[in-house]
């Protein structure tokens, strides 16, 4: 029984960690990016995301402090190190540039933030989101609930012309710093030695003024520097 009930647990975990979103997916080659170059010991691919194709990527709302770019690097045939301070994004033309923030100074510049894809239509709010949910013991069925985070969606009624609209008593999910900090690491280019091709995204910090600008990203992995002009 014991054996049997450890094996159910086990499948439950494997199940839950392979619904979390992990980095992305390589594409083919790093040619079928837009941006692409190679080096002596690696290519490398990249992709510049618009505000609208973050807010599909990401609950959590990224998009309103930083440029997200994909960034995919190939390997050929020995193994390359892949560090936040080989990345550096800059305006074309200037001379200083930004590098890659960590997902904990994202998510503390965040936390404050409103819970955005708010809606009101007849009286009604509709809104989603991201946040953490620290498990427990489930009050309506008695069992044990893994923690984790969470995506929800949920809908208010409006009190009237000026009113405040109360979510839903349903929901029970919290925006909280530690939620995007997951989302934001769980799909971040994974950091570290890499034997195979291996992707994910950047988040760099940038004012609206810049946002507007012609961008490039300066790779220097392995001593070598590559400029990609991002489209």
């Amino acid at each position: 029984m014991k054996l049997a009930t450890a094996l159910v647990v086990t499948f439950i975990s494997i199940g839950l960690a392979a619904q979390a979103p992990k980095c992305t997916a390589p594409r083919a080659s790093a040619d079928k990016y837009p941006a692409h170059a190679e080096e002596n010991r690696a290519s490398i691919g990249a992709l510049l995301l618009s505000r609208k194709e973050a807010r599909k990527v990401f609950i959590t709302n990224v998009e309103e402090c930083c440029i997200v770019v994909e960034v995919a690097l190939f390997p050929k045939g020995a193994r390359v190190n892949v560090s936040v301070d080989d990345f550096v994004l800059r305006v074309k033309g200037a001379d200083i540039g930004i590098r890659p923030a960590s997902a904990e100074l994202i998510a503390a510049d965040l936390v404050e933030t409103v819970p955005r894809d708010r809606t009101t239509q007849a009286g009604v709010e509709t809104h989603s989101g991201i946040g953490y949910e620290h498990g427990g013991i489930d009050p309506a069925t008695g069992q044990r609930r893994p923690g984790g985070v969470v995506y929800s969606s949920g809908a208010g009624v409006g009190v009237g012309v000026g009113g405040k609209t109360t979510p839903n008593n349903t929901e029970n999910i919290r925006y909280d710093r530690r939620a995007m900090e997951q989302e934001l690491s769980q799909k971040a280019l994974p950091m570290g030695e890499a034997s195979a091709a291996v992707s994910g995204y950047l988040y760099f910090p940038v004012s609206d003024k810049d946002r507007k600008n012609a961008h490039q990203l300066e790779y220097t992995g392995n001593g070598e520097k590559i400029v990609l002009n991002l489209p």
